[in-house]
């Protein structure tokens, strides 16, 4: 009995000091993350902690700069910015959801080969498939256009793969049968309830793919010639080469931010889903 007492103490004392080894590094990984924003608030504020005062009077002078920064030439950048992002999220997640229902949810013939095809693509430098493609943007004269940013992140491999892996592991075929025997059509139960189920890796890949299309550079600054097709960030070296540096960086960080934040609840859901599974 008292050998019981014994263990079941050492048991508690090992997993008290492992919860503290976590809760230290999960801390120290946090800090670490969040540096990076804090000195640029600290930037963007003028917050100084010998002179918190000084906000007070930086504060004014950055929503000046902020009005002239959306004022000038550079709000066409960000407005396209804007369109090529969403777009361009919106078409990946749900062609790649599409094309992952269809591996996962359907047999037909050359299906292994498909799916072994689309991880194949994976392997595929981006440099390698973007400059073939921007050879035949050049050859057919479609230059200065935005759709050229938009239409290539229509079911990307790695979103394709990710979401197979999903639809895997949750969705019940039948699931599916039933609503078939009910008479709903494909695109139906697709729309109403494979892409509800897949909200988790929607939101994922959603955030992925929105920060890979904000944050691109090759592509716009080989295909866009006209200044006013120009996304933020060539707009934004334009800028910091004339060296205005704060306000450009607080404004492309901003975006990214707000995807994050509407997208978290979906993030936090899928990964209590998958521990309760597990």
């Amino acid at each position: 009995m008292e050998n019981n007492v014994v263990n079941r103490l050492t048991v508690r004392r090992k997993e008290i000091k492992l919860r503290i080894i976590v809760y230290v590094v999960s801390i120290i990984l946090a800090l670490i993350s969040l540096y990076p924003f804090f000195l640029m608030l600290a930037d963007f504020t003028g917050f100084q902690f010998d002179k918190p005062a000084r906000v007070l009077k930086i504060l004014p002078q950055r929503w000046n700069q902020l009005v002239k920064f959306f004022t000038s030439r550079t709000i066409t950048g960000f407005i396209n910015s804007v369109i090529v992002s969403v777009s361009s999220t919106l078409l990946n997640v749900y062609f790649s959801a599409l094309t992952a229902h269809a591996i996962t949810s359907y047999n037909w013939k050359l299906k292994k080969v498909f799916s072994n095809f689309v991880v194949a693509l994976m392997m595929i430098p981006t440099v390698v498939a973007t400059g073939g493609f921007i050879n035949l943007a050049y050859k057919f004269d479609l230059i200065n256009k935005l759709s050229l940013l938009i239409l290539p992140s229509i079911a990307t491999p790695i979103s394709v793969v990710f979401m197979r892996l999903y639809l895997e592991t949750t969705l019940s075929k039948a699931l599916l049968d039933s609503a078939r025997i009910d008479g709903a059509g494909e695109f139906r139960i697709f729309n109403q309830i494979v892409l509800p189920i897949m909200k988790p890796a929607i939101a994922t890949q959603a955030i992925f793919a929105f920060v890979s299309s904000w944050n691109e550079t090759f592509r716009p600054m080989v295909l866009l010639l006209d200044q006013k097709k120009y996304t933020l960030p060539l707009s934004l070296l334009m800028n910091l080469a004339m060296g205005e540096t704060t306000i450009p960086i607080f404004v492309t960080s901003i975006p990214p931010i707000i995807v994050f934040l509407l997208l978290s609840k979906q993030l936090v859901e899928g990964v209590q889903l998958g521990s309760v599974k597990l």
